[in-house]
């Protein structure tokens, strides 16, 4: 299984020489699985370099795009996705109901008039839509396995699991979560995601602020680089990579997070836009 990450910054993007190293665009990443699959996970602005990558592969012309939440910060790449104007490819967005809303919903109003050109019964793709089960399902698409649940964010969002049987790999995508915040029963069930059925090989989990800082940012919806360790070394993940990067921290901020997570734990790492990982059990 492998994992490219298209976007990793959260809230906004940014485009300064100083932010490239770990980059400026908004959370997307793409799961290839060994049989073919292509799972996307959000719409950010990273989304415009998945594309790229999915038009020049060779699999067949399919994509499952995941959604967590629909904030703007994680949807803003999806209209110009280039997949949606390829007659060649069939697209199918999923996301459990959200605010009363289902995925065909969310799509149809972010390309209404007058905030897009192309409507949705205008788009060249085979487009699929697809709201699941709140909680307690499994998902399989083709040879991988998906599940998720809900975490504590503001208006809401659900962390996904992707396991691959045949290799023993496994992912949980956990952005958008303030762990600190959590429920006894949020943080149960996000602890059993990364468990069950054994512990995952990877979390990428929203590390946006640190808890020297925290403080300030209580209830915005997201947890600190120390929150992400706890969680991993909780879970028995083997390793961690923190995403969500706040819009103000530069390459030379996160350079100085990344060493002090490294210190504290030896798998832990921050994930970069165009980082791309070979995932095995």
């Amino acid at each position: 299984m492998k994992i490219y990450f298209g976007g990793v910054r959260g809230t906004s993007a940014v485009a300064q020489a100083d932010f490239l190293k770990f980059g400026g665009e908004t959370t997307a990443v793409l799961v290839e699985g060994r049989a073919g699959e292509r799972v996307v996970l959000d719409a950010g602005t990273g989304l415009r370099a998945l594309g790229s990558r999915l038009i020049a592969g060779t699999a067949r012309p399919e994509a499952l795009l995941l959604m967590t939440h629909y904030h703007l910060d994680h949807l803003m790449g999806l209209p110009a996705f280039d997949l949606l104007y390829n007659k060649a490819w069939t697209v199918e967005i999923a996301a459990p109901r959200r605010e009363a809303l289902e995925p065909a919903e969310v799509v149809r109003r972010i390309l209404s008039k007058p905030f897009w050109p192309m409507q949705l019964d205008k788009l060249h793709a085979k487009l699929k839509f697809t709201t699941l089960p709140a909680t307690d399902a499994v998902r399989h698409y083709r040879s991988l396995e998906l599940r998720w649940c809900a975490v504590h964010h503001p208006e809401g969002c659900h962390a996904y699991r992707v396991d691959e049987p045949a290799s023993g790999a496994s992912l949980v995508f956990a952005t958008d979560m303030e762990w600190r915040a959590s429920t006894e029963a949020e943080r149960r069930d996000f602890l059993n995601l990364c468990l069950l059925p054994k512990p995952a090989r990877l979390l990428v989990m929203d590390g946006q602020f640190s808890r020297a800082t925290y403080t300030r940012f209580k209830g915005w919806g997201h947890s600190t680089w120390e929150d992400c360790l706890e969680v991993a070394q909780k879970a028995g993940v083997r390793e961690v990579l923190i995403t969500h990067h706040a819009p103000q921290n530069n390459d030379a901020q996160l350079t100085e997070i990344e060493k002090a997570a490294r210190r504290a734990w030896s798998g832990a790492a921050l994930a970069r836009s165009g980082m791309e990982l070979d995932l095995h059990g």
